[in-house]
């Protein structure tokens, strides 16, 4: 019996492309999908004709030249246990439309629908409209991405303020303690201190001088 391959990476670089986009949307969307098949050998597919016909079994396909041999059809199901393929959820149309939005085909839109199948022509393109989107998604994030880095080096210039005891350093956090007990805050309680760094080392060469 001929390997079943379920790998993305047996695909053509263009159904890959499609392939991991249809998945990262389907996810987005809540629906749980796994990949049942992708590369299918000719000697595969020729086994799977068979069945109904010169071997037992049901027939579960109608063709020896499939795209899964071409390297550009992919088969899911529904990652639920118990139900792979229960269609009263709707999962396999929801599935259908996202796969349309990327101009994939949707073996569900047949004449003889095979709902689990998708697959991308040999000179497939991710639609333009949607290439737009995602360069303009991915040019926010890398946007994001240098604020971020923007804030915190800000953040990191920044006095640095202590307004817990807990997270005053070791070196300083006895002094601190004693002062505070000592009244010298005064009256502010242990998780409103306020104290920056530069005070903070003050108060230890104070209280070093003093002993």
């Amino acid at each position: 019996m001929a390997a079943v391959y379920k790998d993305i990476s047996a695909l053509l670089p263009a159904a890959q492309e499609a392939c991991k986009l249809f998945l990262d949307l389907c996810e987005k969307a809540g629906l749980k999908v796994k990949i049942t098949e992708t590369y299918r050998s000719q000697e595969r597919q020729n086994e799977l004709y068979a069945k109904g016909r010169t071997t037992p079994g049901q027939i579960v396909t109608w063709t020896k030249n499939s795209r899964h041999t071409s390297r550009r059809a992919w088969d899911i199901c529904q990652n639920i246990r118990g139900r792979e393929y229960d269609t009263s959820t709707g999962f396999f149309d929801k599935c259908g439309e996202i796969a349309a939005s990327l101009g994939i085909t949707w073996g569900g839109t047949w004449s003889t629908p095979d709902r689990p199948h998708f697959e991308v022509s040999a000179n497939w393109e991710l639609p333009q409209k949607l290439r737009e989107e995602l360069k303009e998604m991915e040019e926010l994030k890398q946007a994001l991405q240098e604020l971020k880095k923007e804030v915190e080096e800000v953040k990191s210039q920044m006095p640095k303020i202590y307004h817990y005891t807990q997270d005053v350093p070791d070196w300083g956090r006895a002094i601190v303690q004693k002062y505070l007990d000592s009244g010298w805050f005064s009256g502010a309680a242990a998780d409103d201190l306020n104290l920056s760094e530069d005070m903070l080392r003050i108060m230890v060469v104070l209280d070093r001088m003093k002993g």
